[in-house]
């Protein structure tokens, strides 16, 4: 068999002129589908290009693999793992049947009131036995991120509108573009999305804000810079 009487990737067979054309037609088919997605998904043919260096501070797989025959202990620590907060408060949901309007509170014992003092409030500690009754749909709890080093262990980014998933698949398709590992999530309310990214240590928050603002402008320059300088944990 001659070069020319070889198959082409799709079965038939080509002259080289005809192979040439047909690569040429093909590829602009692609050029076309990916202006089409960019433009679906509001983003430039620079951000659509392939990245430079990755960072290493984000997981490269799951951290564990949780199925539903996995015993609740299970979960709760697969949970508990990724989403790591102060232990020593939690957040809880209320929402005001008067108004209609809702929103977060720290968990005191005896409940929220403002007319108690902040020193003399008792604050409720995050435990095993509130993240299992999260999980189990009992209760709404918000977690701190927010460390008392000024370092976090994962970052999320919130959109809301009549584009948010659209604006979500876009972030998302970055995140991966730029070798970050990142999880999409329908709000509560179903018109809005999250995308959660998880550190394999505490980073400083600043740092994890800088990632998460250099996916939404496709600036990755600074950066994969800065979160290459952060030492990478073992994981638990």
């Amino acid at each position: 068999m001659t070069r020319d009487d070889r198959p082409s990737p799709g079965g038939a067979q080509l002259s080289r002129t005809g192979d040439l054309d047909a690569m040429r037609s093909r590829i602009a088919e692609l050029e076309a589908d990916n202006a089409h997605l960019r433009g679906v998904l509001k983003i430039s043919e620079q951000e659509s290009k392939r990245p430079g260096a990755a960072p290493t501070v984000m997981f490269d797989a799951a951290p564990r693999t949780v199925t539903a025959a996995s015993v609740a202990r299970e979960k709760v620590a697969c949970y508990a793992s990724l989403f790591r907060a102060r232990g020593d408060v939690y957040a809880v949901r209320w929402d005001s049947e008067r108004t209609g309007r809702g929103g977060w509170m720290p968990a005191v014992q005896g409940g929220f009131r403002t007319a108690v003092r902040p020193a003399d409030r008792h604050y409720l500690p995050l435990t095993e036995e509130v993240v299992t009754r999260h999980l189990s749909g009992d209760v709404e709890i918000g977690l701190y991120p927010l460390l008392d080093t000024d370092r976090c262990h994962w970052l999320a980014a919130d959109f809301d509108g009549a584009t948010a998933l659209l604006d979500a698949l876009a972030y998302l398709k970055a995140a991966r573009a730029y070798g970050v590992t990142a999880a999409l999530e329908v709000s509560r309310s179903g018109a809005g999305a999250h995308v959660w990214v998880f550190f394999t240590s505490a980073v400083p928050a600043a740092q994890a804000r800088q990632l998460g603002t250099g996916l939404l402008r496709g600036d990755w320059s600074g950066c994969a810079a800065n979160t290459r300088r952060s030492r990478v944990g073992d994981f638990l």
